[in-house]
């Protein structure tokens, strides 16, 4: 039989013992994590305005290979006034080269965009996975290491990427 009464002593105590555990996660889980998810989103902010500095700079090159492009139209447009078959055969080959030239600048900007893009991906699972190790440990009270870690978050991307 369950008795009903109720015992001011250990009523304190266990509003003691809640607030004293209260207290001791939030010193020890919560505001780790606060500052492990700030820094974080220091790193990704850092990550993005790297990116958008690649893509300003990819900009720069393609409007300035635009001018010489529209220089070695007007370059051909002469050549033509002066002779219509050579300058016609100059001035494709002047278009093609720079073309190609704009299109290889193009491939390499989106290239080195695309790596930023990678290297953040990469930095963010590794992060993701060492607080989900720290996660896992204090939860199971064990060292879980961090081969067992990966091949777990691993696990959980080629799943995601299955279902999308």
């Amino acid at each position: 039989m369950i008795s009903t009464e109720l015992y001011p002593k250990e009523l304190i105590i266990h509003i003691v013992n809640i607030l004293v555990t209260f207290v001791l996660l939030r010193l020890i889980l919560w505001k780790p994590m606060l500052r492990f998810m700030s820094a974080r989103e220091e790193r990704i902010k850092t990550d993005l305005e790297a990116a958008k500095k690649l893509q300003a700079e990819a900009e720069t090159v393609k409007s300035d290979y635009g001018r010489r492009l529209d220089a070695a139209q007007a370059q051909g447009r002469d050549i033509i006034r002066d002779s219509q078959t050579k300058a016609s055969e100059e001035a494709g080959e002047i278009i093609n080269d720079a073309r190609r030239q704009v299109e290889g600048m193009m491939a390499e900007a989106r290239a080195k965009i695309e790596n930023e893009r990678e290297q953040a991906i990469v930095s963010a699972r590794y992060e993701m996975a060492q607080m989900a190790t720290e996660i896992a440990a204090r939860i199971l009270k064990r060292e879980v290491s961090a081969d067992d870690n990966r091949a777990v978050v691993d696990d959980f991307f080629d799943e995601a990427r299955r279902d999308v």
